[in-house]
């Protein structure tokens, strides 16, 4: 698809005194965090459960339902450990962000989110090893139960973040 076609997304959501003042899109890499590590390592542990469960029943030639009853947990498993890993593969090449003057745009798919420049929550910047870089907004709340991380978006692993950066912060605020 043409570059340009694909931040045409944006244009109907564009005022009259706006302008587009950075787009780009996440880049190839970088897409396991912290998080889905977890996710797959319990993935390997409920895998690893599902198919000893299945080879008992299977060995004690049990009947069909109760071989039946864990293919549904063994599927659970094989996405816990590479369903995740494919769909955010999936999902990556269709994302797409757009930085106003006035608002960021992101769009997911067939999913647009708009977030005014006026209303941003305070940014951090991860640089990744291969240079790239994740935006993330989110704030720290303090509740009775100590701190929490509230997340916000991100723009995730770009190759130009100090140019995203750059443009965030000459939007008007």
């Amino acid at each position: 698809m043409d570059d340009m076609i694909q931040y045409d997304f944006c244009k109907p959501y564009i005022t009259q005194d706006e302008y587009i003042l950075w787009k780009g899109k996440p880049e190839k890499g970088h897409l396991i965090t912290g998080g889905d590590m977890i996710m797959m390592i319990f993935g390997i542990f409920w895998l690893s459960f599902c198919f000893f469960f299945e080879y008992s029943i299977i060995q004690s030639q049990s009947s069909l339902f109760f071989i039946l009853w864990g293919i549904p947990f063994i599927l659970v498993g094989l996405y816990l450990v590479f369903g995740r890993l494919i769909q955010k593969i999936y999902l990556r090449n269709k994302i797409f962000y757009v930085i106003t003057n006035k608002k960021i745009m992101i769009k997911h798919g067939n999913k647009i989110e708009m977030y005014d420049g006026s209303q941003l929550p305070p940014m951090e910047i991860h640089i990744h090893k291969n240079g790239n870089g994740t935006i993330l907004f989110s704030e720290t709340v303090y509740t009775r139960r100590g701190r929490n991380y509230h997340t916000y978006f991100m723009l995730e692993n770009l190759s130009d973040v100090a140019q995203a950066q750059n443009a965030i912060d000459m939007m008007d605020k």
